[in-house]
């Protein structure tokens, strides 16, 4: 917005390259990243308690951490961009510009149907929760992601029009990572009893034994365990 309605000022260009969402290597790359990687280390946590817990959904559970892991790498590396080229084999135009949706697309209603019961399986809250980032996350990604290609194979990608609609589909992607996060820290409060984070430098003049660990508790006040199997 900067580009387009205020006059020049120092390190204007600079300022919206580092903060456009719609680019690469940036501060909003960064940060989106990062929060698919963390959402990935809780499912990691979910996961492991699932293991000891012998649950039949376990593996579920260690998926989803590898696929978020999977998706922390692809926003930091744009790897999804590479499967543009397949635009000169379907000649694609208008909202099918941007091709590689078309065989996320697939991979995505594949998932969605394999993960049906898992979800159904899910307390009532927690299910509410993952189905309202689910939405918000492919929603952004994929649906916002047609009329964008539609407006940069019609009108181009240097104008205002572009820059709202993938401005709103980048936000919606951040709400649905930051509802599934919530979604996943109130889970291992609720049903795990809750997870906390142990410190343990060694050293000459260890004051602290290895028994006897700083404690950091990052969700507060042990829940009922009531895990869903």
């Amino acid at each position: 917005m900067a580009l387009y309605f205020l006059p020049d000022y120092p390190s204007r260009d600079f300022l919206a390259m580092a903060f456009n969402v719609d680019g690469e290597g940036n501060i909003p790359t960064i940060y989106s990243s990062l929060a698919l990687l963390f959402s990935s280390l809780l499912l990691g946590a979910i996961a492991y308690a699932k293991n000891l817990d012998s649950c039949r959904y376990q593996n579920h559970w260690k998926i989803l951490s590898f696929i978020f892991l999977g998706l922390s790498v692809d926003e930091m590396a744009q790897l999804h961009e590479h499967l543009i080229g397949l635009r000169s084999v379907l000649n694609a135009t208008g909202v099918l510009y941007f091709t590689w949706i078309v065989p996320i697309g697939f991979l995505v209603v594949i998932f969605l149907l394999s993960y049906s019961k898992f979800v159904f399986h899910l307390p009532v809250a927690t299910k509410k929760l993952f189905l309202a980032a689910c939405a918000l996350y492919i929603g952004g990604a994929m649906g916002m992601e047609m009329p964008g290609g539609y407006l940069a194979s019609t009108t181009g990608a240097e104008n205002v029009s572009y820059v709202i609609v993938t401005t709103i589909e980048e936000s919606l992607e951040m709400l649905g990572i930051v509802v599934f996060i919530h979604a996943l820290i109130s889970y291992i409060k609720t049903y795990l009893g809750g997870v906390s984070w142990n410190i343990y430098i060694p050293g000459k003049n260890t004051q602290v034994t290895e028994d006897q660990n700083i404690g950091i508790p990052a969700l507060s006040g042990p829940a009922h365990t009531n895990l869903s199997r």
